[in-house]
């Protein structure tokens, strides 16, 4: 059951909030009239879309540093301020070229909003079904060859180290943050190789997110890829405007004019 106190998205908000954004940015598209990339309007969309844009930065760096209390309100945060910064980001695109550079980052942008939606509608709910339906400890249902007197020893052993690494915790919900690897690296790759050593050891649970994790780290890698063709597109656009006009006139507000 979800909790209530619990800042989520429930699966019908998720694809709803998908069918919206993807009809609003449609019409926008089909708009006529709206003003140039490089025109005051198209310049302040932009910016406040790449603004918004680094809600999911902040989400990721929140999540794996441990510094949030509340990491389910960052992703809330992080789902909203995406699609509505691609919203204004396709207004400051809409009357450009998209078979450009640019617009391969605008297409990373779609495949982030889209593939990100439905990883979290389906995949990551559907492996929380999973483990929601399975009365075994950790939430998985052990398979007939487990060997239960090693899986114990290696929970105890856990469970002793994580006391080590950071008291309080709970071994059932912990993985190793970015602070941990800092402060304790050696304790952090112990109990990370512990980790993966039960999750191999339960093979219905490591087959039914295998699915999960390729999905997230296609979506990291994607973001990279998005977040550094953003930054440079950023720095041509303000810094080499000269470069960005291709010598055609340079209509938009920039720093300096070099690629002339």
């Amino acid at each position: 059951m979800q909790n209530p106190t619990r800042p989520d998205l429930p699966l019908a908000t998720i694809l709803s909030l998908l069918a919206v954004t993807s009809l609003a940015a449609g019409v926008i598209l089909l708009w006529p009239g709206l003003p140039a990339p490089g025109s005051p309007t198209g310049q302040l969309c932009a910016g406040l879309g790449a603004l918004l844009l680094l809600a999911p930065l902040a989400f990721s760096i929140m999540k794996r540093s441990g510094a949030s209390a509340s990491p389910p309100a960052w992703f809330v945060a992080h789902v909203l301020a995406a699609m509505l910064g691609s919203l204004l980001i396709f207004v400051h695109v809409a009357a450009a070229d998209w078979l450009t550079p640019p617009g391969i980052i605008l297409l990373l942008l779609v495949f982030l909003v889209v593939q990100g939606s439905l990883v979290r509608a389906f995949l990551t709910r559907g492996f929380a079904l999973l483990f929601a339906r399975s009365g075994a400890p950790h939430g998985f249902g052990a398979p007939a060859s487990l060997d239960k007197a090693e899986l114990a020893a290696l929970i105890d052993a856990k469970t002793a180290l994580l006391a080590r690494l950071d008291p309080g915790a709970d071994e059932g919900l912990f993985s190793p943050t970015v602070g941990h690897w800092l402060r304790r690296p050696l304790r952090s790759l112990r109990y990370q190789w512990l980790a993966e050593r039960e999750a191999r050891m339960v093979g219905a649970r490591a087959a039914a997110g295998a699915g999960l994790g390729w999905s997230r780290r296609l979506h990291l890698l994607a973001a990279l890829f998005f977040y550094l063709g953003l930054l440079a597109h950023v720095v041509v656009v303000l810094f080499f405007a000269g470069y960005a006009a291709g010598g055609g006139p340079i209509d938009w507000w920039h720093v300096t004019d070099w690629g002339r």
